[in-house]
C-alpha cells in the first residue's frame, strides 16, 4: 500500500511547483549522462516503431543521402568526406556514413548511447569514433584531429536545446572545425510549429523514459515570450511508494532570421533554408538549414 506520508510530501512538492515554471530557470534539460536514463532512452532510439528519439534505419539512410548530396554539391562528387555529428546518440547516422565509405565522429553525453555506437562501430569495423562531449563545455573537448571537416550535423532540433548564449559559443567552436567551404547543417523546428499556449495532461504508463515500471506522468508546458523559450516538466509518480522525480526541459525556438543571424555570429554564411528531407513524420522530422564556414 502505498505510503499517505509520502504521498502528502509528494503532493507538497508538486502544489509547489513554480505557476509557471519558467524556461532555463526551472530546469535546462533531462538528465542525459545519468547511467539509468540513458539506458532507457538507448532502448527509445533504438525501436524502429518510432521516429521519437532517432529516426528509423530506413530515414537515417534518407537523410545520409540527402547530406551526401549537398556535400556533392558544394565540393564535387566522389571524395570520401569527414563528418562530425554533434548530440550523435547510439551513432546511427555515424554508422550509415561509415558504411558509405566516409570518415565520421559523433559526440554525446549519454553513456549507454555512446558505448552502443562503440560496439557497432567495433563489430562491423567502421570507420567512425565517438567522444564524451557537452556542447555547453567551453572547451568542446574533442581531439584535435577531429578537424578539417566537410560538415557538421546537428540534427532533430539539437539547436534549440541550448540557451543562446551556450549555442552561439558551440556553434563558434564547432565552425572552427570545419574546412573553408565546410557544411554546418542544422535541423531546426520553425517558429510556428512551436506551441504558444500552455498545456498540463497526465497519463498512467506502464514505462516510459522516465521510469521502467508502472508510473502516474503529469506534463506541463509553458511558452515565455520574454525569452522566446519554452519549458516541459514532467512529474513521474510511483503508484506503489508515492515517491517522485521532477524533469525538465527548455528550448529556445528561433525565427529564420533569427537563426541566420546566430550562424553568422558563429563565423558561418546566413545560409539556405530548406524543407524537411522525407516529409515521413511532421511532428519529429524538421526543416534544414546549410550555412557554409
Amino acid at each position: 500500500m502505498t505510503d499517505g506520508g509520502q504521498l502528502r510530501e509528494t503532493w507538497a512538492r508538486i502544489a509547489a511547483e513554480p505557476r509557471p515554471a519558467r524556461p532555463w530557470r526551472d530546469g535546462s534539460t533531462f538528465p542525459w549522462a545519468d547511467p539509468a536514463f540513458s539506458e532507457r532512452m538507448l532502448r527509445l532510439h533504438l525501436d524502429q516503431s518510432t521516429h521519437m528519439a532517432s529516426r528509423t534505419l530506413p530515414v537515417v539512410a534518407a537523410h545520409v543521402g540527402w547530406l551526401e548530396a549537398r556535400l556533392d554539391e558544394a565540393f564535387g562528387a566522389g571524395a570520401p568526406r569527414r563528418v562530425l555529428d554533434v548530440a550523435c546518440g547510439p551513432g546511427l547516422y555515424c554508422h550509415e556514413l561509415a558504411r558509405r565509405g566516409h570518415r565520421a565522429w559523433g559526440c554525446d553525453v549519454g553513456p549507454a548511447a555512446l558505448r552502443h555506437a562503440r560496439a557497432v562501430a567495433a563489430g562491423e569495423r567502421l570507420g567512425c569514433g565517438f567522444h564524451f562531449a557537452d556542447l555547453e563545455d567551453p572547451r568542446l573537448p574533442l581531439p584535435a584531429d577531429i578537424a578539417d571537416l566537410d560538415a557538421v550535423t546537428l540534427w532533430y532540433g539539437e539547436v534549440h536545446a541550448h540557451p543562446p548564449g551556450a549555442m552561439l559559443a558551440a556553434l563558434t567552436a564547432l565552425a572552427g572545425r570545419l574546412r573553408p567551404g565546410g557544411l554546418m547543417v542544422l535541423e531546426y523546428q520553425p517558429w510556428d510549429l512551436h506551441p504558444h499556449e500552455d498545456l498540463q495532461e497526465w497519463r498512467a504508463c506502464d514505462g516510459s523514459p522516465f521510469a521502467d515500471g508502472p508510473h502516474f506522468w503529469l506534463q506541463s508546458y509553458h511558452w515565455d515570450d520574454a525569452s522566446q523559450s519554452e519549458i516541459n516538466v514532467h512529474w513521474i509518480v510511483d503508484p506503489a511508494t508515492g515517491v517522485a522525480a521532477r524533469y525538465a526541459q527548455s528550448g529556445r525556438a528561433w525565427r529564420d532570421e533569427d537563426l541566420a543571424a546566430l550562424c553568422a555570429a558563429a563565423g558561418l554564411g546566413s545560409g539556405v533554408f530548406l524543407p524537411p528531407i522525407t516529409g515521413v513524420d511532421a511532428r519529429h522530422e524538421f526543416a534544414m538549414l546549410i550555412s557554409r564556414r
